[in-house]
Parts: structure tokens; sequence; C-alpha cells
């Protein structure tokens, strides 16, 4: 390479070079869409530094690079922007700024950010949540749908339990809001007790959406019969919630098939999960309230019907009293009546009875006086006629007396003390002994 014969010092290029620029951008004012890195705050000197860069859409490959400031009276814009659109002025947002052009012989290209445009930020949120609301209600129009500007998806649908105990919760246990749901719930007035499961996930940041999804994914096969699945996150800017603005997470809770309440950011803050979720509340705290009222709202409705009950059941029983005290008035009449007449029937049946039985004894006392008398006669009779028997047998006896037939002349033979009727039954030399009325001898047989 030849060298030139007045080459420049650096300085001398510099220097022509920010005369160029200057000339030709000194006046000129650009209104530039860009995403922010690399910002240092000093607010102290009001003083900001950033990188503004373009990125590829299709690579996400940076496409352009400008080093950028805010000076001076410039510096509250920062506090502006902050304030319209609740976003924090920091890195991987993408803004509308107006530029002018500097060049410095030491420090080289950059920017000087003269404002930032709130509406753009605003209307590019807006818009981007419209889109995904958009392709929501066209690639779902099974579950979710648009009706008179309300959004009805199947999770709206479904209905609480009386009694929320239950809950699968989805939230970052560095965040905030975590913090204080779970305080508003334990620690409510009516000391009611919950059962809360934590599904931990990153509440913000370019995954937190794929993070938040794959709890909920979770919380469904898990199988577990939640009463309802709760999400929650602290304040912060619109851009924070991103992750509650994405098509995948937005998706899946209008889908879910329990009852979903959200508790995202503060008072303003509206995400699309809000607008698909089965109850949306402001924060995480009010999002615990809620569910405490809900509950007490079943436990007073429980004591009101307790009441009602009660005061119900004493009218029955002061009613059924009055019922009770007639019918036994009725009873004690009616069996009084009833005891007179039965025993009115029991005297005649008495007086029927003795009457009866008096005719019946003077009948058998008859029949028996006739019985007596002719038993008398009867037995007067035999008596006479077994008395005459009995003299004839004693005559008869008298005669057949062996006294009186010997008195007769008859005798009567014996031999050894027994009587012979025989003769044939003696033999010769027998010695025999004859009875004569007056006496005996002995004999012997010749």
């Amino acid at each position: 390479m030849s060298v030139a014969e007045n080459p420049l010092q650096l300085s001398e290029l510099s220097q022509l070079i920010q005369a160029t620029i200057e000339g030709t951008f000194r006046e000129q004012r650009y209104q530039v869409i860009a995403e922010t890195t690399g910002i240092a705050h000093y607010p102290a000197k009001s003083q900001c530094y950033l990188t503004l860069i373009e990125k590829c859409d299709s690579t996400n490959t940076i496409k352009a690079s400008i080093k950028a400031r805010i000076w001076g009276q410039r510096f509250a814009c920062i506090q502006l922007f902050e304030e319209t659109t609740g976003q924090v002025f920091k890195d991987n947002i993408q803004v509308l700024l107006r530029v002018r052009v500097h060049y410095h012989a030491q420090y080289g290209l950059s920017l000087d950010i003269e404002d930032i445009d709130c509406n753009f930020t605003i209307g590019k949120l807006a818009l981007t949540r419209q889109a995904v609301v958009q392709k929501l209600l066209d690639e779902n129009p099974e579950h979710i749908k648009e009706v008179d500007g309300e959004y009805l998806t199947f999770n709206k649908k479904l209905n609480f339990p009386p009694v929320i105990q239950k809950i699968a919760l989805i939230s970052s246990a560095q965040a905030d809001g975590y913090a204080d749901f779970l305080h508003e719930l334990h620690n409510n007035q009516y000391g009611y007790g919950f059962c809360v499961d934590e599904y931990l996930a990153p509440v913000q940041g370019q995954e937190a959406h794929k993070e938040i999804y794959k709890q909920l994914v979770k919380i469904f096969e898990s199988g577990v019969k939640y009463d309802a699945v709760v999400l929650v996150r602290g304040g912060g800017s619109q851009l924070d919630f991103q992750a509650y603005d994405s098509y995948m997470v937005s998706r899946a809770v209008a889908r879910f098939p329990i009852p979903v309440i959200t508790g995202i950011g503060h008072e303003k803050n509206e995400s699309v999960c809000d607008l698909m979720a089965r109850l949306k509340t402001k924060t995480p705290t009010k999002a615990a309230a809620t569910i405490v009222a809900h509950n007490h709202q079943f436990s007073a409705r429980l004591q009101q019907l307790q009441k009602q009950i009660i005061l119900k059941t004493n009218e029955i029983i002061i009613s059924q009293e009055l019922v009770l005290n007639a019918v036994q008035n009725v009873f004690i009449s009616q069996t009084k009546d009833l005891l007179n007449q039965e025993q009115k029937d029991l005297k005649e049946k008495i007086n029927t009875a003795i009457h009866a039985a008096s005719q019946h004894l003077q009948h058998e006392k008859v029949h028996l006086l006739r019985v007596q008398f002719n038993l008398q006669c009867n037995t007067d009779n035999r008596i006479k006629n077994e008395k005459f028997k009995l003299q004839y047998l004693s005559n008869s006896l008298q005669h057949l007396d062996p006294k009186n037939v010997l008195k007769r002349g008859f005798a009567m033979v014996y031999k050894n003390g027994k009587i012979i009727t025989n003769s044939e039954t003696l033999e010769k030399n027998d010695i025999i002994q004859t009875r004569f009325y007056t006496g005996d001898i002995d004999s012997k047989v010749l």
C-alpha cells in the first residue's frame, strides 16, 4: 500500500465526520422505533445511557445497533413515560423515540433522545393483546365466544363448589403477590382452613408463559380434584404481564376444566388471562379475600338456614303440641266415655251373670236334692236287700257249718290231719281219726 502525500490524523478524520454529520443532521429530528438494551440510569445527574437495537423477526439477530443518551431536561421524559404507560423504562422494550443524530470525536456516533412516545407503547401493547384475543376467538370457537363485548369461555361456565378449600396456586415464590395471597388466605378473620398446593413458576421474562403453561398441564395431569386454580403475581408495568397476555396461557385458562381465579397486578391492570378466567380479581390479596368471602357466604347461608330450621322447627313443635293437646283431650274424653260405657256394660253383664248363676245354682240345688232323695231311697233299698242277702248267706253258712252237719249224725274222717273223702286212699293198718259232734275217736284200718 502506497503512502498518501497528506495523510489525516484520526482526530482530523473525526472532525471531518463530525462536521459532515452536523451539517447534514443538525436541524433534523427523526422518529425511530427501536428496542432498548444496556440501560444505565443516573438520576442524580439526570442522565441515562443505553443502546438501541433492531432485531430480525425471523432469526432474532441484531440488524442494527446505536448508542443513545438522555440528558438534562430531557431526562424527565423517562418519568412521564413510566407514569403514563405504567411501564418501567428498562431493557428489552420496544419504544418510539424522537432522536437527534450526534457525533463526538472522542465517543463516536450516538443518538440524543429528546422524547419517548407513550401512545406508541400503549397502542402496541393494546394491539398485541387484541391480536391474541382475536386469535383465541378464531381458533377456539367451541370454547371462546364474544357476546355483547364480553368473552364467554368454557372456564367461565364452570361453577365453584359451595366451599373452596383445595387450591392449586401458580405463582413465583419471590413474587410479592405470592406472599400477599397466602397471608390473606391463611390469616382470614373467620379462621377458615385451606389446603394450598403450590405450583411455582417465574411470572415474568421471555420464558415465563411456557413455565406457567407447564404448571397448568401439571395440575391437569395430577388428577387431584381441586376446587379452584389461582394465578397470582404482584404489580408491575404492563409489559411485565406479557406472560399472562400470551396465547398459550390464555388458551389453556379458557379451556381449563377447573375454575380459574386470577389476581394479577394492581387495580388498573387487566390481562388476557383475566378475560378468559372464571373469576377476575384486581390483586392477589383480593383473590384471597374473594375466596374467603365465597366461603363465608356459604357459612352465612348455612347459619341463616340453621336459624330458619330452628324457627320452623319451633313453629312445628308448637303447632304439633297444640294438635297433640287437642288429640289428648279428645282421647281422654273418648277414653272416659268408653270406660263409662264399658263399666255400664260390665255391670249389666255381672248382673246377668249373677242372675244366671243364681238360677243355675237353684236348678242345680233342686237337681241335687232330687239326686240326694233318689240316692237315699236307693241306698235304703240296697241296704235292705244286702241285709236280706247277708241274712240268707248267714243262714246258709250256719246250715253248712260242720258242727251242724255232725249234729245231724254225720262224722268226718282224718288221716294225719287231712280229711279223707275216698276209702281207696287208706291202706291196711292206717291210723285214722273220726270226729263226731260230741268228740273224736282213733281207729285202725283192718
